[in-house]
């Protein structure tokens, strides 16, 4: 069923034309991410579907039974809201008998009531007739799941963070059937981003989503609608089915580009032999150089972070020694010691409010540590990239904050590039760098100040969650420029494909002061506490096993003969001992069979494993029916 049809809308924004003529349309259950570089009009999209904003031409048609939920970039609240009023807001009769039943529950947990007692089986009789309770669990989970739990707190006591949980938690909540996300993974663990990624998957409602994590795009999204210079175009697949598309479309535009130049190269040398253009034939000639000339592209329109020149590193680069930090008597971090090398990849991960961010600012120098040493060696030059773009003035004109940084920087092949020439490659034209800051974006917030950074020319870089706020293409271009960076670099992410390009060592917060190194990068961090669960959890289960063999191997002193049951089991067990003690040979013969599949051993190896408990459970077993039987 068709949701919603977008018929050749077209949009401006003051003097910049963000869309014109696009067209597509979102049936139930389609999961479709829009991407495009900041400022190419994705949250101006997401608001005109939304009906927020209005096209200025152009038609978008909704089924009557299409129903929204939409998280902004920037959550919209009522300070005066508590949690629970600004989550069930959205309304619907589960909703809110929901939110009445959360609310009682509240109620009776702080002060006993035999007439709030009544009330709330009424209330549970009618949860009851529209099953609500389905519904009741789901809300749960999700309020668990984002580590909401004190649903009294009001909106305006909450951190930037939580507001975004709490809000899209609402979002999720909201019984409509259509999600609108604008960047849902900004301030999530990367925990919570895995189980957002599995609950949209399973999810029956359709989506449209704005995100610059790839890999989440990558597994939730089936479609995706690429916005480029004004119009769009559709790649019916995932992530990497776009970028496969993408890359073979570049290419066929490139060797017909490389055709057109060779063709008009020809033709520029018959002009300038002074050919006389009087006849149809000569003049059709001279339009088609025109022509040609008019359909190479001079410059494309997107962000180019030059290489730098690179300040040589010393000798000693920087060394922490027994650094830590306390806030109000709580330990933030214990005492940490670290010598850095040189061209080192440095991913540092944990849960929110671990440390991370107090980390950076103590070797930054921005915070004084309690005790210890920082060590910096003299050829050092710390770029920190924070989360906040804090240095940015919101009074000045673009350029003449990038020329706080220096009129010039040189380039690794020696050239100078003059700051308005670094603005035009962080796309920002001659007439945005006389505009003042406060009238760019988000993205184009995070441009600034990434080439105030740079302008510094850094041997040291810091990123604190750098991917907030810059689009795909954006963040493609800096990992390309960090690939080719000599210093050292540090990064704080939630987005996995960033951390895994960029992060060859991890220092991991376990949130109670403690850091611990790890050789890796996260993906490989992930499937290492995956393992260390499995083993858990398989140990777990041999305790148990052995508990119970223990118990089966020590006889009653009352038991003095088989039972009937026990006598059959006794004439079976070694035909069925010897059964398993068959499949494990077999199994053994199949792992020297020189089998590669990790499926096919994985497989196998549980198997065996399971089988050596059963044996070992059958043979206590036996043991203790042998020695009644032996009575």
């Amino acid at each position: 069923m068709n949701l919603i049809s977008i018929d050749n809308i077209s949009k401006t924004q003051g003097d910049k034309i963000l869309l014109d003529g696009v067209s597509f349309g979102v049936n139930d259950g389609e999961k479709v991410a829009l991407i495009g570089i900041n400022g190419s009009g994705k949250t101006t999209l997401l608001n005109m579907i939304a009906a927020i904003e209005a096209p200025d031409a152009g038609q978008i048609c909704r089924n009557n039974e299409l129903k929204i939920s939409r998280l902004a970039q920037t959550p919209s609240y009522d300070g005066n809201h508590t949690i629970l009023e600004h989550v069930f807001a959205g309304g619907g009769l589960r909703v809110e008998l929901v939110k009445k039943y959360e609310y009682l529950s509240s109620m009776v947990k702080t002060a006993y009531d035999h007439d709030l007692q009544n009330e709330i089986d009424a209330l549970t009789t009618k949860m009851n007739e529209c099953g609500a309770w389905h519904f009741e669990g789901q809300v749960k989970s999700i309020l668990e799941k984002l580590s909401i739990f004190d649903l009294n707190r009001k909106m305006s006591e909450l951190s930037g963070g939580m507001l975004k949980k709490v809000s899209l938690a609402a979002a999720l909540i909201n019984e409509g059937n259509m999600l609108l996300l604008d960047e849902p993974t900004n301030h999530l663990d990367i925990e919570t981003v895995e189980w957002l990624e599995n609950y949209l998957k399973k999810s029956d409602k359709a989506l449209i989503m704005v995100t610059h994590d790839r890999y989440f795009l990558d597994r939730v999204c089936n479609r995706i609608i690429e916005i480029e210079k004004l119009k769009i175009i559709q790649y019916d697949g995932n992530y990497s089915f776009y970028l496969d598309k993408k890359a073979q479309l570049i290419n066929s535009e490139l060797v017909s580009e490389m055709r057109n130049k060779t063709v008009l190269r020809n033709e520029l040398e018959w002009l300038n032999r002074g050919a006389k253009a009087r006849s149809t034939k000569q003049k059709a000639r001279v339009e088609r150089v025109e022509k040609l000339k008019s359909g190479i592209a001079v410059k494309q329109d997107e962000f180019d972070a030059p290489v730098l020149s690179g300040r040589r590193l010393g000798k000693k680069i920087l060394e922490l020694k027994n650094i830590c930090k306390s806030y109000g008597g709580k330990t933030i971090i214990k005492p940490f010691s670290y010598i850095f090398k040189k061209s080192e990849r440095i991913g540092i991960i944990g849960p929110n409010g671990s440390g991370k961010t107090t980390f950076l600012n103590l070797i930054s120098r921005r915070l004084e540590s309690d005790g210890g040493e920082i060590d910096t060696g003299l050829n050092t030059v710390i770029g920190y990239f924070d989360q906040y773009s804090s240095v940015l003035d919101n009074e000045l004109l673009v350029i003449d904050f990038a020329k706080k940084s220096g009129e010039f920087i040189q380039s690794d092949d020696k050239k100078y590039i003059h700051v308005g020439e670094m603005l035009e490659r962080f796309l920002f034209p001659p007439q945005l760098q006389y505009a003042k800051i406060s009238k760019l974006s988000g993205g184009e917030r995070r441009r600034l100040y990434l080439l105030h950074v740079l302008m510094q020319n850094p041997n040291f870089l810091i990123f604190d969650e750098p991917t907030n706020d810059l689009d795909i293409k954006t963040l493609a271009v800096l990992e390309d420029f960090l690939d080719d960076f000599g210093g050292c670099l540090i990064t704080v992410s939630h987005d996995r494909y960033f951390m895994d390009r960029l992060s060859q060592y991890l220092l991991v917060f376990d949130g109670a002061g403690n850091i611990n190194g790890f050789a890796g990068n996260f993906s490989d961090y992930l499937q290492c506490q995956r393992q260390i669960a499995e083993d858990e959890k398989y140990n777990a289960e041999i305790k148990s096993e052995k508990n119970i063999i223990q118990k089966l191997s020590q006889p009653s002193g009352e038991k003095k003969k088989l039972s009937f049951n026990e006598k059959k089991e006794y004439e079976s067990i070694m035909s069925e001992i010897e059964k398993m003690e068959n499949e494990k040979s077999e199994l053994e013969s199949l792992f020297e069979s020189g089998e590669t599949s990790s499926e096919k051993l994985s497989g196998w190896t549980k198997r065996y494993e399971q089988l050596q408990l059963d044996i070992a459970s059958k043979i206590a077993r036996w043991e203790y029916l042998e020695d009644i039987a032996q009575r």
